[in-house]
């Protein structure tokens, strides 16, 4: 598959050395800036008065926006349509000598022990042309209708949603791109959400309530836009979809992993999905980036086999989670209602805007984790996992989400760097706190004996600590601003060793080298 969970399955491969084969392919990939300088901030809701349609009831923000925090640098949402999204992903894909073969499709897929043989059929100037090709592994990110996904008999179990809507984008003069705008009545008519997207005058749409909808559908655009008008007389619908919830059992079949849309789909509201879908594919519990440990033969296959075990808890919350918030949403059709005593309103999906952000997504489950800080989860062992609340608590675990620290001193060039500057999606981010230089050189010697280019040290001096000179580190900072040391929850006097996965999630929090070194045996297979 080439959308955004292809795509960035296949970035993460390349920067790690393996080639991918995909048909059609953000800080730790490199894309980031792209995405924002192509994308758009959040804008709020504009609640307009019926009948009318033109006086502004009220103004509110969906997602309340927050301030940028040192370990939470990019705390609110950013908008970019999937089609820039994705071209972005192949602009950086082929950097690498990979290309994206279009008009292909898989006709066939067979295991066996030690490799996966797969038929596509490409077809170009009229002609199709069929191929059989055998290849070691095989990521399935071919949407929710996952051709693989049915050929494997994985079950794709769930419903679709009694909240009905139509999707689409039109061009539209007249409305100004500073807000989302919202037209409904109190009652049982239609309701329509207009929002601008990241193309001057072209505005994303959602028509829902009290409308025909198999009668939109088989009607098409004409009927579509009659809908429309009904409600704010505008006019160009492109197209339009019908949302449904659903996941799959299981995230791998032996060589095969599924990822995206292949393993999830669900409601739009509340913008988790191709979030989600990325996450599969870099960003939480890659296993892409297994995949190539495995592919380098420096990790066993058996490492694979947490790919079901770490994101398959956070895909059930967040279907969990969508589903209650198009609940809310769409039973309300509006914002709370305001009385004749205030205007305050707010979007009734309010209360779950800080889940949105998936800034609490974790693994604190995982097998392969190693925590000497915290005691096993009691809601672990009880069998209820909490895969998108680490935001409060009792500070930072291993399987949380890395947080950031500017303002540290490079030793060597006195720069000034950060975390989020340091981490990067081909290795192991080792952070060593302590001011203890005998504990500090065991953990550099014990980290020596892992496999050269996958782990890099950084020692972090706090504000206070002495200029020791660290020559086995890869790279020695100076917390400049106590960012480090307070983000990561290090006492004074203490030494905390913290490994940070190449997907950006925290794999272990020791206090010596045997924590390390513990982690590290799961990881790499000659240790």
């Amino acid at each position: 598959g080439a959308g955004p969970t292809g795509l960035t399955a296949a970035l993460t491969l390349a920067k790690n050395g393996v080639r991918p084969r995909t048909l059609e392919l953000f800080n730790y990939l490199d894309v980031l800036r792209d995405v924002r300088e192509m994308g758009i901030p959040f804008k709020p809701f504009r609640y307009y008065k019926l009948p009318g349609g033109v006086e502004p009831l009220a103004t509110y923000y969906a997602v309340e926006p927050g301030e940028p925090a040192p370990s939470i640098p990019f705390v609110n949402p950013w908008l970019i349509g999937q089609c820039h999204t994705q071209a972005i992903l192949r602009k950086h894909l082929s950097k690498y000598g990979i290309e994206v073969e279009l008009n292909t499709e898989c006709r066939g897929i067979e295991q066996f022990p030690d490799y996966v043989v797969v038929t596509t059929a490409k077809v170009e100037d009229g002609k199709e042309a069929v191929t059989s090709v055998s290849y070691r592994w095989v990521i399935a990110s071919d949407g929710g209708q996952s051709n693989i996904r049915k050929r494997l008999g994985i079950s794709f179990e769930g419903q679709r949603l009694p909240q009905r809507m139509i999707l689409g984008e039109l061009e539209v003069t007249g409305l100004d791109g500073e807000h989302w705008h919202r037209w409904n009545d109190w009652g049982e008519r239609e309701n329509v959400i207009l929002r601008p997207t990241e193309i001057p005058g072209r505005f994303w749409f959602m028509v829902g309530g009290n409308i025909d909808y198999d009668g939109i559908l088989v009607g098409g655009r004409d009927v579509v836009l009659k809908a429309i008008r009904d409600c704010i007389e505008r006019t160009d619908l492109e197209f339009g979809e019908l949302p449904s919830v659903r996941m799959v059992d299981r995230l791998a079949d032996g060589r095969i992993f599924l990822a995206g849309d292949a393993a999830h789909v669900h409601s739009p509201i509340g913008g988790q999905g191709l979030n989600t879908s990325v996450q599969d594919a870099v960003s939480h519990g890659s296993q892409s980036l297994k995949l190539s440990l495995v592919e380098r033969g420096v990790a066993s296959p058996s490492l694979l086999s947490t790919y079901n075990e770490e994101r398959l808890p956070v895909i059930r919350r967040m279907i969990e989670e969508t589903k209650a918030v198009s609940k809310v949403a769409m039973a309300a059709s509006q914002p709370q209602k305001p009385t004749a005593k205030t205007n305050d309103v707010k979007a009734p999906w309010s209360d779950w805007s800080e889940k949105l952000k998936q800034l609490g997504v974790n693994y604190r489950w995982s097998s392969i984790l190693v925590d000497e800080r915290h005691e096993a989860d009691a809601e672990a062992k009880q069998g209820t996992v909490d895969a998108y609340g680490a935001l409060g608590g009792d500070g930072l675990h291993a399987g949380d989400r890395a947080p950031n620290a500017p303002g540290l001193v490079d030793k060597k060039t006195s720069q000034t760097t950060a975390l989020f500057d340091i981490f990067r999606p081909v290795r192991h981010t080792v952070l060593v706190f302590s001011q203890d230089p005998g504990v500090i050189q065991d953990v550099l010697a014990a980290l020596g004996a892992c496999p050269a280019g996958f782990v890099r040290s950084v020692v972090v001096i706090p504000q206070d600590g002495a200029e020791n000179v660290f020559e086995e580190a890869d790279l020695v900072v100076k917390d400049g601003d106590g960012h480090a040391y307070a983000g990561y929850g290090c006492a004074p006097g203490a030494s905390t060793i913290a490994a940070v996965r190449p997907d950006g999630v925290v794999g272990a929090i020791a206090t010596g080298v045997s924590g390390m070194k513990k982690y590290f045996s799961a990881i790499f297979s000659d240790l």
